[in-house]
C-alpha cells in the first residue's frame, strides 16, 4: 500500500505534483480484502457495453464489498467489473455475469473464476478534484477518459464529472485535453481518398437538419464526406435520430467504407464505429441531465480523429 501511494505521489506533469488524498485511497483500497473462487452463472443479459457482475449478498458480505464497487474477475484473462448485489437471482457461490463479461473472458456455465476487490481507480480522485473546483491536467483527464471507456466508472461517478464540468465550466486547456484524450482512447480508421470533406453545425432544433441536405449535395459533386452525427443530447432528436427515420445509421467501419466507395457520402451515428467511444458515453449522461458541457470537446474529438486518420 505504501508503495502504491508513493508511486501516485511521484506522478507529475510540467513539474506540478498531482494531489492525492491518502485517506480516500486507503478507505477504498480495502486493505483487508479477500478473494473467492465462484462458479459462473450466465445471465444472458446485455448491460449496454458496461462490465457488470452480480454477487449473492452473503458472498458480497464475505468479500466486504457493496453495490457499485468494483471487483476483478480472472481466469486466464482479467477484467474489472462493477458489482450488483442480489438476494434471489444469484445463489451463494455463484457469480452472475452479463454478456460483456462472458464474451471478454470466454466463460462457460459453472466454470470457476477468481473474484477479488479491485484497486481504487486513480481517476476518482481526479473527479473529486474537479468537483472541488481544481483545474485538471491532461494526464488526469486521460485517466478519467480511459477508465470511462474501460467501464471502470459507474453512472454516479460519470454524472459527477459531467456535472462538475457544467458547474465549474472547462477552460480552453481542459477542453483541448478532453478532446485529445477522447481521440487517444478511440479506434483507428483509414480512408484512401485525396480530398475528404466534412461539415458541422451546432445542432439542436435550428441546425440538426442541415446534414440531411448538405451531405448528398457534396457527395454528388464527387467529394468524399463520411459524416458522423450524434443522437439527441439536449433536444428531442439528434441528426442521427432524424436520419434513422429514413435509413439505417449504425454501421461497422467496413460497411461505412463500402458505402463511401459506392456513393462518396454517408450519414451515420458516430457511436457505432467508436472513433471516440468516450463521447457517446458522455452524451448519454448529458442527455439525462439536459446539459451539454462537453460540446466543444465532443465536436473536436470527432473532427480531430477523422483528420488524423485521413492523413
Amino acid at each position: 500500500m505504501n508503495g502504491y501511494l508513493e508511486k501516485l505521489s511521484k506522478f507529475t506533469h510540467d513539474n506540478k505534483k498531482l494531489e492525492f488524498s491518502e485517506q480516500v485511497i486507503k478507505d477504498h483500497f480495502k486493505l483487508n480484502s479477500r478473494q473467492m473462487q465462484l462458479k459462473v452463472k450466465i445471465l444472458g443479459v446485455d448491460s449496454g457495453g458496461k462490465p457488470f457482475v452480480f454477487l449473492n449478498r452473503k458472498d458480497a458480505d464475505e468479500l466486504n464489498i457493496t453495490a457499485s464497487e468494483r471487483v476483478t474477475v480472472q481466469t486466464k484473462k482479467k477484467i474489472t467489473a462493477i458489482v450488483n448485489i442480489s438476494d434471489t437471482s444469484v445463489k451463494r457461490g455463484f457469480l452472475g455475469v452479463t454478456e460483456e463479461i462472458r464474451n471478454s473472458l470466454s466463460l462457460k456455465p459453472n466454470s470457476k473464476v477468481k473474484v477479488e476487490i479491485a484497486p481504487f481507480p486513480k481517476s476518482l480522485q481526479f473527479i473529486r478534484n474537479k468537483l472541488s473546483g481544481k483545474k485538471l491536467l491532461y494526464p488526469e483527464i486521460y485517466e478519467i477518459v480511459q477508465d470511462l471507456v474501460d467501464g471502470n466508472l459507474n453512472e454516479n461517478e460519470i454524472s459527477a464529472f459531467v456535472t462538475a464540468l457544467h458547474l465549474d465550466k472547462i477552460d480552453l486547456d481542459e477542453a483541448t485535453s478532453l478532446s485529445s484524450a477522447m481521440v487517444d482512447t478511440g479506434k483507428t480508421l483509414s480512408i484512401n481518398k485525396k480530398i475528404i470533406v466534412d461539415k458541422h453545425s451546432i445542432g439542436g432544433v435550428p441546425g440538426d437538419k442541415t446534414t440531411l441536405l448538405v451531405v448528398p449535395i457534396i457527395a454528388s459533386e464527387g467529394f468524399t464526406i463520411p459524416k458522423t452525427s450524434s443522437r439527441a443530447i439536449t433536444s428531442v432528436a439528434g441528426t442521427a435520430d432524424r436520419a434513422e427515420v429514413l435509413m439505417p445509421v449504425e454501421f461497422t467501419i467496413n460497411k461505412m467504407l463500402q458505402i463511401l466507395k459506392k456513393s462518396n457520402g454517408c450519414i451515420m451515428w458516430g457511436g457505432a464505429i467508436e472513433l471516440a467511444p468516450a463521447d457517446d458515453i458522455f452524451v448519454k449522461t448529458e442527455f439525462s441531465l439536459h446539459i451539454d458541457p462537453l460540446l466543444l470537446p465532443s465536436i473536436m474529438s470527432k473532427k480531430k480523429r477523422l483528420v488524423q486518420l485521413i492523413w
